[in-house]
């Protein structure tokens, strides 16, 4: 899965949930944000500041090499912050193989540099993906606005190539914001899973954002790892 939304709406806490249900527990939590604290005094989940790109590598490869190390789901928060890390490695060791490297500025990345973090960031996801476990990632919100139709995009804070590259990686891409009630006093989390114009979304296992009544609404209301796990091992057992 992986979650975007602003800063505060708790895209740490979601992903966090999955310690709560024991098919998602224990869980290995990767901060790279730094915005964990509602998370550290949790039992059955072991968090890791990372701070460089080499570290995400090393802890994948010990992961893969172990099946998983005893761990039911890993979390990487967040993608945005990844990226921006992974961009800094590279053009910090393209400065130093330059010839001229007075000529570079490491904070104004080259094509070159855009296109090598693109596929490491690729690679990362998909090495992540592809372990005996289950795999939550977060990602800020960026929006986009068509100059044509005037719509705004809204969608994961991801760069170029790599903001429409990584949403295909999951099987839920949902977009988590909060939703005040008409009384003004109560605060609701959305999590938005279907696809609209103006919203990257999705759900693969097209078993989520149902109402009491059966509708899919494509909206899931409070949302939990464990209720969002529930129902999709509901509908795996003929039931919804």
């Amino acid at each position: 899965m992986l979650i975007y939304g602003e800063p505060g709406v708790g895209k740490t806490v979601l992903a966090g949930s999955a310690i709560d249900h024991a098919d998602t527990s224990p869980v290995l939590f990767l901060d790279v944000e730094g915005g964990v604290m509602s998370l550290r005094e949790k039992d059955n989940i072991d968090v890791i500041q990372v701070r460089d790109i080499e570290q995400i590598v090393k802890i994948h490869d010990e992961l893969h090499k172990r099946e998983g190390g005893g761990y039911k789901t890993v979390v990487i928060d967040s993608l945005s912050e990844l990226q921006k890390l992974d961009m800094k490695t590279v053009m910090e060791l393209e400065i130093a193989n330059a010839r001229n490297p007075e000529n570079l500025d490491k904070d104004v990345p080259t094509q070159k540099a855009w296109g090598k973090s693109l596929e490491r960031m690729r690679r990362i996801i998909r090495g992540y993906k592809d372990l005996p476990v289950h795999t939550i990632m977060t990602a800020k919100l960026a929006t986009t606005t068509d100059e044509t139709t005037n719509i705004t995009l809204y969608h994961p804070a991801l760069p170029g190539k790599l903001r429409g590259d990584a949403p295909g990686f999951f099987d839920v891409v949902g977009f988590l914001r909060t939703k005040e009630e008409q009384n003004g006093a109560v605060v609701r989390r959305t999590l938005q899973i279907a696809s609209t114009s103006k919203v990257i979304a999705k759900d693969r296992t097209d078993v989520l954002g149902f109402d009491e009544k059966g509708e899919r609404k494509g909206v899931i209301f409070d949302p939990t790892v464990p209720d969002m796990w529930h129902v999709i091992t509901a509908s795996n057992n003929g039931k919804r």
